[in-house]
Formats: C-alpha cells, sequence, structure tokens
C-alpha cells in the first residue's frame, strides 16, 4: 500500500512540477512559495483582527501567532526528522525535477510551509469569517507553490495541511471557550452592576 501511494505521489509530482507548468507560474510561484514575502500582510491581518474583529478578533490575533508557532515546531522538529523523508529535489535525478528555488536539506514530510498557511487559514477565518475565502486561497496557493517549485511531493504538502487544519480546529476549539467564559464573566459583572444600581 505504502509503495502503491508513493508510485502515486511520484507520478503527481512529476505532472504538477514538470507538465503543468507556464511561463506566469514560472515567475509567480517562486514569490508565492517565499513566506518571508506574506510577513506584511501577516501584520495587516493582526491589526485588521484586533482593531475590527472584536473580542473574537482578539482571541484570533493571540491564536494566530501560537498556531504558526506550533505548526512550524511540530511539522519541523518533530515529524520531519521522525519520518525522515527525503525531499525530490534531492532524492529524484535533476532531469525529473524542475527546481524553481533552493532545495533545502532538511526533510520533506509534512511541509511546514503548507502546515503554517493551513492552521493560519483555519484561524483568520473564525475570527474574521469574511476573510475565510481568501485565507484559504491563501493556503492553497502556498502549498501548491511548494510541489510547483519543485521541493516538496504532493503528500508532503497534503500532510501539512492537514496538521495545519488540526492545529488550527485544536486553538478555535480553545477559542471559543475562552470566548464564552468572557462573555458570562461581562455579563455576571453587568449583572452585579445593575443589581447594585437598584
Amino acid at each position: 500500500m505504502a509503495s502503491y501511494l508513493g508510485q502515486i505521489d511520484h507520478w503527481l509530482f512529476l505532472l504538477l512540477n514538470g507538465r503543468l507548468t507556464s511561463p506566469l507560474l514560472d515567475k509567480v510561484m517562486p514569490f508565492v512559495t517565499t513566506q518571508e514575502h506574506w510577513y506584511p500582510l501577516l501584520l495587516v491581518v493582526l491589526v485588521a483582527l484586533l482593531i475590527w474583529g472584536g473580542r473574537r478578533g482578539r482571541i484570533a490575533a493571540v491564536l494566530l501567532i501560537v498556531a504558526v508557532a506550533l505548526a512550524d515546531q511540530i511539522s519541523c522538529s518533530l515529524l520531519k526528522p521522525l519520518v525522515g523523508r527525503i525531499r525530490p529535489c534531492n532524492a529524484l535525478p535533476s532531469d525529473q525535477v524542475r527546481l524553481l528555488v533552493g532545495c533545502s536539506k532538511a526533510f520533506s514530510f509534512p511541509s511546514a510551509h503548507a502546515a503554517n498557511s493551513f492552521a493560519m487559514a483555519w484561524v483568520v477565518s473564525w475570527g474574521m469569517p469574511r476573510l475565510s475565502f481568501f485565507a484559504f486561497l491563501l493556503a492553497i496557493a502556498v502549498a501548491y507553490s511548494r510541489v510547483y517549485v519543485g521541493v516538496h511531493y504532493p503528500l508532503d504538502v497534503l500532510g501539512g495541511a492537514v496538521l495545519g487544519l488540526l492545529i488550527g480546529g485544536l486553538l478555535t476549539a480553545l477559542g471559543r471557550v475562552v470566548e464564552r467564559k468572557l462573555r458570562r464573566r461581562r455579563l455576571a459583572g453587568e449583572g452585579t452592576e445593575f443589581g447594585h444600581g437598584r
């Protein structure tokens, strides 16, 4: 079964990295795949959550930072060394890989880029639902770019996406608990003030 999945993964990689390509995507995807390019946007989203997101947005802003830290550390420090999968750009012959960015020597599974992006997308969509479509569209684009530029197999980004969604889902569940407690505390405070007013 594992061998069969590996063959499908290899075939999909060759398809997405080597055949379904275009000169435009060759220029766009190296930009999309570089996380540092998205830091200013992340800062804007954090500010938007803090200013316009209300109580839930402020909780989501904190959870967003936690989500990225967890997704990055779990994928890079725990799962990648545990699985030990070699990146396609290091494992395959050079004539089978269109490498559009530098190839790290780090292990391949799961993709930390995908994990980070999907964890962020889940938290942002909870904190400010109007941004849901854009947040998940960006996460999908980042995940796809990792295969397109030649540094990850499709299963790597799928695994990263699942990890990111799990982390985002758990954190937003925690956020809902915090939100409910804060709401009850506020209502209790208002009730006390009303009682004193009588």
